[in-house]
């Protein structure tokens, strides 16, 4: 298969005030929170009982999608974590599979990055991709397009990215 789709798990959102009492958003990066599958770290999932379970990607695809877990069911509602995942568009991921004697590398660009936007429920996305014979980013959202810069949509709520490998 040329796709991999990856689900991602953000930690819980700490949010705290600065010396100005504005809330400061947490961020993590995307390379902490892919760790999930290098085969290492325990997950607890429940499904329909909790299970401990260990992820590992065992081989590279030429397309990557990576679902970011933003929204939590509790009880009545469904909650977003605000947490901002901290990536580059260039050079993102370096992703490695351990071989018999060495490892295979690969890195991945981004080229379309999906931003819910609101809230749960009622909010809108918008998506970011490349065009990439130029080299430019164009943002959509419904029938409204526009160029933008990659450094505007590495500050939004990321739902959803889609890399390619590089050759």
């Amino acid at each position: 298969m040329p796709f991999l789709m990856l689900g991602l798990d953000l930690p819980p959102p700490h949010l705290s005030k600065d010396v100005m009492e504005k809330n400061i958003i947490p961020q993590v990066r995307l390379s902490n929170i892919l760790k999930k599958f290098e085969g290492e770290t325990v997950t607890e999932v429940v499904r329909p009982r909790i299970a401990r379970m260990r992820y590992r990607v065992t081989r590279l695809p030429q397309y990557l999608t990576l679902h970011i877990q933003r929204f939590t069911k509790n009880n009545l509602f469904v909650e977003k974590n605000p947490t901002l995942v901290d990536f580059r568009v260039k050079d993102n991921i370096p992703l490695s599979i351990p071989e018999e004697n060495e490892s295979l590398r690969s890195k991945y660009d981004l080229i379309a990055n999906i931003v819910h936007d609101s809230k749960p429920g009622e909010g809108s996305y918008r998506i970011f991709v490349q065009r990439k014979s130029e080299e430019l980013w164009h943002e959509m959202q419904d029938l409204h397009v526009s160029e933008t810069l990659p450094q505007m949509f590495a500050l939004s709520e990321t739902y959803m990215q889609i890399y390619e490998q590089q050759q």
